[in-house]
């Protein structure tokens, strides 16, 4: 566990290289519990959304926005601030999108002026991750060992 919570480190002082990070592998709440435990520890300001269950921001993520305007209403969904380096932004369930939303998102999410942290987790198959790791961190958490 310490590992990943090294890689997850690295990943958040990478200021020259910001990309999305995309968290897989070990359960649903095993993932949660990491990503959760990593944000209350290194970011001043943590927004968690579970796109499995919030059905208005899940939408707007396929319809692949991007920009400023994404930022928007991902603040107004969740009555929060985006704030420059201070917030981590998590979609957990990401998976449960349709279509190539969710990777345009992550593709698109880091401005320079922005300097905002993205996590995307959820259960990914090796193409998306394939893909996706051109553009995105992709940290795996192990499976759990009886």
């Amino acid at each position: 566990m310490q590992r990943v919570i090294s890689d997850l480190l690295d990943w958040k002082l990478q200021f020259k290289d910001y990309k999305t990070l995309v968290f897989t592998g070990s359960t649903e709440e095993d993932r949660t519990e990491v990503i959760k435990e990593f944000a209350k520890n290194y970011f001043d300001n943590m927004i968690h959304i579970n796109l499995k269950n919030n059905e208005e921001v899940r939408e707007y993520i396929n319809t692949m926005p991007t920009g400023r305007d994404a930022y928007f209403f991902i603040e107004k969904a969740v009555h929060d601030m985006i704030v420059p380096l201070e917030t981590i932004l998590i979609f957990n369930n990401a998976d449960s999108c349709e279509g190539p939303g969710i990777w345009e998102y992550a593709r698109s999410f880091f401005t320079e002026e922005d300097m905002s942290f993205l996590v995307v987790a959820g259960d990914f198959t090796e193409e998306e991750i394939s893909a996706a790791s051109e553009y995105c961190i992709i940290i795996r958490l192990p499976d759990k060992t009886e």
